[in-house]
């Protein structure tokens, strides 16, 4: 009598193609924009830290000389790697690795600029947004770079 084999349900599990990296990615990233990023030190804690407004007029904060702006810069690096994800082999995954950098970096800095002024505000705490963000972008970098570097 032949023997069959186990079933092996958790090659199935943890299946992982470019495809799936990216959607996962997206989905996180959309998920970041329902969310407040962070708060601040003012009556009005929430105010600046609206992700879709953030995404959008970040860069001037890193035009204002704002370290923690230099955060936002990991956006464009990311859509970026969005984009080339089935088009160029390793430039997606340097590109995440970067954004990866910038991304966590805004952790490093305890006040952002809150005002055209500009006045800074301390940080009090990260929100769901900005956890969502990063994961967003540690999921692309570290299944692109399983997939294109150790597989």
């Amino acid at each position: 009598m032949e023997e069959t084999q186990p079933a092996l349900y958790y090659e199935y599990l943890f299946a992982m193609d470019e495809h799936t990296v990216l959607v996962a990615s997206l989905i996180l990233f959309l998920a970041s924009l329902t969310q407040p990023a962070f708060y601040i030190d003012r009556e009005d804690k929430g105010a600046w830290s609206n992700s879709i407004g953030l995404v959008l007029t970040g860069w001037m904060g890193a035009l204002m000389g704002g370290g923690s702006a230099l955060a936002w810069f990991a956006n464009p690096l990311i859509f970026l790697a969005w984009i080339f994800t089935f088009k160029y082999e390793i430039v997606p995954v340097i590109l995440s690795v970067i954004a990866s950098a910038l991304a966590l970096s805004f952790l490093l800095f305890d006040k952002v600029i809150s005002s055209e002024a500009p006045v800074y505000s301390k940080i009090t705490h990260y929100k769901a947004g900005y956890w969502f963000w990063v994961l967003s972008i540690l999921v692309y970098t570290i299944g692109m770079v399983y997939l294109r570097c150790l597989v």
